[in-house]
């Protein structure tokens, strides 16, 4: 209800100064929202200052803590968080309180806390001030920001986004005593939804579909300045609201190459409708697929594609309520050419690890980098963090000047001398602030795709890996860069690089342009070069923090190492620990930057068991980089040298930061791979010996990697149609009593689809076939699915395909 509408005998200003009853010592809320340039509590009213302030309940006890004091006020200027630590004090919704307590930050957000002295006048007041300030993502991503008077003015304050979709994260349906973070997307772009473990919303339907949100307006930000990580946090049930025309999606429609030729599109809806796919090779589409039938399940095969191209497609369902269009994706179809792959450090590799091959270590990436520039005979598009490097802008000119397309992206923060040489020659260039972007994050990614915009598909390259284009990052700072030949792959970066331009054209367009939370999850994340397995994934749209800790936590069998300049994300240290804690000999390797490694946030003194709230005992096996330059890889390894697990290598420009998977451009690369993983794992080795590391690093795997459990290739693989896929394990003899045997079956997306066995651990020979359905008896689209044998702990992966 708003203010003005609720009628009352006394004036509406008289009227609200009743309810409040604020003693003359009251400050107006919006007043300590006042900023440093910073983003930290202002004089005078900054941090530790005793205030006094009246305000009515709006998020109340048992909320947002079971444990502590943690709510919300609003008075007619703002809203402000209350927080002490244990409790002490009883707040209703609609309670008229006055508080005391001392000005706080925390991670961006400025509270009241430690409260003294808090006086209930009135209660019964929540109407008057349940009256919710409207806001898109975009105005919620961005900032909270009033820099014409330097206040974070809607910071706690209640507001409302309407018409928003989730696109990015997991509905907690089931609540696993964890806090949430979705992104959710308006016409606007994409902002945060936090969902509190404490809250009513953990365990909550998932609203399927579009819906209305209603919620405080938060901030998570761990280093400054603290005008990043904003994020809208529902409070009730009736804080969602659902919107119901046509049938509502259940997560995101997933397309998906069988062969050069054919693709599936799956999708689920919430009640039974159509399956439409609209597909092509250009965003215009051009091309239908499916069929009337109503299902809440939908598979639609597409055929007579081409091989080695980019097809964008989006599904479509209708019933007799409405129709819903999915936004727009691609997948790609999978060439025969071999493409190649070239790994380089620039600095020492220990290569007495080398298997098979041995690493490309001491290289020059700067004249790596010009020698991938002077490949280019049509287009290059740059996407990069800093660019300062003066060869390197010499060799763009000389492409330039002999008629390649060029196009770079840099982020605004960093000096643009460099860029500006080739603004001067008629270069376009934009920055990650272009169209409206980029309030708050920045521009990191560091790719170059190499004539993607010519007809032909047998010359795209993609560059990427941690390297700025600066001096020091090139030559100085330890660094891992590659490049890969393969069409598919060049052009998902392609599709990244123009939806940050706005256009696929030589001029960028403002009013398209999105970087950072305002991108969508639209590009193809799975390839297959020359035998391996690659995946592709962009931040923050694809959620890579959890991708990330999915590595360790579901493939992880023997241990990981990783070299790291920022580690600041507790899902991926809670991946390692957990696995840590319960594996016997599994190990966590790392190398962390000197600069970053007791900062705000960092994992490494847990890590370490040196300090921290919970230290690790025993302490992981990690260390302070020791070297000069600055630190600045960002790979995992998983269980190299271990070939019947996956071995799995990671890299890219993402640290391991809730910045780099909330706001920051990023991309990373996911290698499934002995060969990659051993490349890095002797680039490693160097790191972590002259970091401190004593550790033996050569691998003498068993030829059984899980506690001898057996667990033979499926036959037949790929297996078509309504064929059965026969699985056989073998349990051993010296199975541990009570120990259960399993055999689940997962998406690669994660999802699981069916559980073929799950029983106690009797010793000797198990078969079971799979018919190509899920748990609920539905057949599950064509495609790569990973079989999952289990027992004691731990588990064996086999591939296996489905096809039409």
């Amino acid at each position: 209800m708003s203010f003005d509408a609720r009628r009352s005998a006394l004036p509406f200003a008289a009227l609200i100064l009743a309810l409040l009853a604020a003693p003359a010592s009251a400050i107006p809320i919006r007043d300590l929202h006042a900023v440093t340039t910073s983003g930290l509590p202002a004089l005078p009213y900054n941090v530790g200052v005793t205030v006094t302030v009246t305000g009515v309940v709006i998020s109340p006890d048992n909320i947002f803590s079971l444990t502590s004091d943690d709510v919300v006020i609003r008075d007619t200027t703002g809203g402000m968080t209350l927080f002490r630590s244990g409790g002490g004090y009883t707040y209703n919704l609609g309670d008229s309180v006055t508080v005391t307590g001392q000005i706080a930050h925390f991670n961006g957000l400025t509270e009241i806390s430690n409260a003294s002295i808090v006086t209930t006048h009135s209660t019964g007041n929540f109407a008057y001030f349940n009256d919710p300030v409207i806001r898109t993502c975009k105005q919620v991503r961005d900032s909270t920001m009033n820099y014409s008077t330097i206040r974070e003015d809607l910071e706690s304050q209640l507001i409302r986004i309407n018409n928003v979709t989730v696109v990015g994260g997991t509905w907690p349906a089931t609540c696993a005593g964890a806090n949430t973070t979705l992104t959710i997307q308006d016409a606007t772009g994409t902002t945060s939804l936090f969902l509190d473990k404490d809250s009513p919303l953990c365990g909550s339907s998932n609203p399927s579909g579009a819906f209305d949100v209603i919620g405080i307006l938060t901030q998570f930000d761990s280093a400054g300045p603290y005008f990043d990580s904003y994020q809208i946090k529902p409070r009730f049930l009736t804080d969602i609201i659902p919107l119901t025309p046509g049938p509502n999606f259940v997560g995101v429609p997933q397309g998906q190459a069988t062969d050069s030729t054919s693709a599936t599109v799956s999708w689920q809806t919430d009640v039974v409708s159509t399956s439409i796919v609209d597909y092509g090779l250009t965003p215009a589409l051009g091309s239908t697929s499916g069929d009337s039938t109503a299902t809440a399940t939908h598979v639609v095969s597409l055929t007579g594609l081409v091989p080695n191209r980019l097809y964008y497609y989006r599904v479509v369902s209708c019933n007799g309520a409405g129709c819903r269009q999915s936004g727009q994706s691609t997948f790609v179809t999978p060439s025969g050419q071999p493409g190649q792959m070239n790994f380089y450090f620039n600095r020492s590799v220990d290569i007495s690890l080398a298997n098979p091959d041995t690493a490309n270590g001491n290289v020059d990436l700067r004249q790596r980098l010009i020698a991938y520039i002077n490949r280019a005979t049509y287009s290059l598009d740059c996407a990069f963090y800093s660019f300062s490097d003066a060869p390197v802008t010499d060799a763009l000119i000389a492409k330039w000047n002999a008629g390649v397309k060029i196009r770079l992206i840099l982020d605004a923060e960093n000096g643009q001398s460099q860029a500006d040489r080739l603004r001067n020659l008629g270069v376009p260039v934009i920055t990650s602030t272009y169209g409206g972007n980029h309030a708050s994050g920045i521009h990191h990614n560091k790719f170059v795709v190499c004539d993607g915009r010519d007809a032909a598909t047998d010359n795209d390259w993609i560059w990427s890996g941690s390297t700025n284009c600066s001096t020091d990052q090139l030559l100085t700072d330890p660094n891992n860069a590659f490049e890969i030949q393969d069409f598919g792959m060049a052009q998902t970066f392609l599709v990244e690089f123009n939806e940050q331009w706005g256009s696929d054209t030589d001029a960028p367009n403002a009013a398209n342009a999105r970087m950072g939370s305002a991108k969508t999850d639209n590009t193809a994340h799975y390839f297959n070069v020359n035998g391996i397995p690659i995946e592709v994934w962009f931040s923050p749209s694809d959620g890579t923090d959890g991708k990330i800790a999915g590595y360790v936590s579901g493939t992880a069998d023997y241990g990981v190492a990783y070299s790291i300049l920022a580690f600041t994300s507790d899902p991926i240290a809670d991946a390692m620990r957990a696995r840590y804690e319960s594996i016997p000999g599994f190990y966590v390797r790392g190398v962390h930057e000197s600069g970053n490694s007791g900062g705000s946030g960092s994992e490494y003194p847990e890590m370490k068991g040196t300090g921290g709230a919970s230290p690790w005992a025993p302490a992981a096996d990690v260390w302070i980089d020791a070297e000069s330059g600055l630190h600045h890889h960002k790979y995992l390894i998983v269980d190299e040298g271990y070939s019947a697990s996956d071995p799995i290598l990671l890299s890219g420009s993402h640290n391991w930061s809730n910045a780099a998977n909330t706001v920051n451009d990023e991309n990373t690369v996911v290698f499934h791979s002995q060969r990659v993983a051993n490349l890095y794992m002797q680039e490693f080795s160097a790191r972590y010996t002259a970091a401190g590391g004593t550790a033996n690093l050569t691998v003498d795997a068993p030829a059984l990697p899980v506690a001898g459990l057996s667990f033979a290739a499926p036959v037949p693989n790929p297996a078509a149609g309504g064929r059965t896929t026969a699985f056989a394990l073998a349990v051993p003899a010296d199975a541990a009593a009570g120990s259960r045997v399993r055999l689940e079956l997962y998406s690669v997306a994660g999802r699981r689809v069916r559980t073929l066995l799950d029983r106690p651990a009797a010793p000797g020979p198990l078969s079971v076939g799979w018919d190509g359905a899920d748990d609920a008896g539905r057949p599950v689209p064509p495609g790569v699915y990973l079989a999952r044998a289990s027992l004691a702990g731990r588990h064996v992966d086999r591939k296996v395909v489905r096809i039409p």
